[in-house]
């Protein structure tokens, strides 16, 4: 057999072996899609509190009772957000679904694109008879459980990772020894601080793009701004996709409220506030916090939303950080050998 054929054969055979495993891992975190979300939700929000209680433990407060403060400062605020957007949404959606539905109207019948509906509200009941069969209450039941589970799961081991992560850590590499421990505790320790400074400084130009829109917004009058400005703050979480989706949804609701001349506004609006935080904002607290190319982003973000849904695309582009902060670490600790070939100098 000839080198380079023996050769081929042990590199893609090797290769075969990692695609499957890599696709059983896919299957098996897909099976178990709740708890592993809700474990790395909750690192993600540990990381953006984790100064926090540091800076609180190192006055003297116990470490127990700083993560408690800060969890429940969260919880706080989320709730109290999302109770008072509650309400405004309730007393301005009626208007605005009739909006909705005349602008999905005229769309369709010059243009032939139909906006997605907001569906009945009471009358006929959407059946026949008007009744509610159980199927009908068993999966909004569910998705409603499972919601309830997941907050819940997530601000537990918010708490335990803030209130026990140095120890959890330790008891970890315990399970190591040699090279290799301080290898693991290297590689842990880069990926964590890489994924703690990129939500931080992505949480930074969440909350610029959030209160320039959210104010032009009510400059202009637009209806529900408060909410598609929180809207954009949750959006840009999710990388490249996250902020044009609001910002479109932005258009759609300005459009639908008050015509062509405020949508364009809005879009002007829109595009002038990104680009700002994009060129001046992001690279300032941002530096090199994010190891990752434009191209590797989105495919992070593609393949997390294949998996998980939005979850995922939240979730796989700091996983993705993690795991290239993590491996830069340790092929820097052992010499940066080239993946294949001879010498890396020239």
């Amino acid at each position: 057999m000839p080198a380079w054929l023996a050769r081929s054969s042990a590199v893609g055979g090797r290769l075969l072996v990692l695609a499957v495993l890599l696709w059983l891992l896919a299957g098996f975190a897909v099976k178990v899609t709740l708890p592993l979300v809700a474990v790395l939700i909750a690192l993600l929000v540990a990381g953006i509190l984790a100064p926090l209680v540091e800076w609180a433990h190192g006055r003297g407060a116990p470490r127990g009772l700083a993560a408690g403060a800060a969890v429940l400062l969260l919880v706080a605020v989320l709730g109290g957000t999302l109770l008072a957007l509650g309400t405004r949404i309730a007393g301005q959606l009626p208007r605005l679904r009739d909006q909705f539905q005349q602008v999905s109207t005229d769309l369709s019948q010059r243009f032939g694109v139909e906006l997605p509906g907001f569906g009945s509200v009471g009358g006929d009941g959407g059946g026949s008879g008007g009744g509610t069969s159980a199927g009908d209450l068993l999966g909004p039941a569910q998705a409603l459980a499972e919601v309830v589970v997941a907050t819940f799961l997530v601000v537990a081991l918010t708490y335990l990772f803030l209130h026990g992560g140095p120890g959890i850590w330790r008891w970890l590499l315990g399970k190591f020894g040699g090279r290799v421990r301080e290898d693991v505790d290297a590689a842990g320790r880069a990926a964590w601080t890489t994924v703690g400074g990129y939500v931080r400084g992505l949480t930074i130009v969440a909350v610029f793009d959030a209160v320039g829109i959210g104010v032009g917004l009510l400059l202009l009058g637009i209806p529900l701004a408060l909410t598609l400005a929180v809207l954009q703050f949750l959006a840009s979480y999710i990388p490249t996709i996250g902020a044009f989706v609001a910002g479109l949804v932005a258009v759609v609701v300005a459009y639908a409220s008050d015509g062509l001349v405020t949508a364009a506004l809005v879009l002007g609006l829109v595009v002038v506030v990104q680009q700002l935080g994009n060129s001046f904002v992001e690279p300032y607290v941002m530096r090199n916090r994010l190891p990752l190319n434009a191209a590797t982003v989105l495919v992070a973000v593609t393949v997390g939303g294949v998996l998980w849904g939005i979850p995922g695309a939240l979730l796989f582009v700091p996983l993705a950080a993690a795991v290239s902060a993590a491996a830069h670490e340790l092929w820097v600790r052992h010499g940066s050998r080239p993946v294949a070939g001879g010498s890396t100098s020239t």
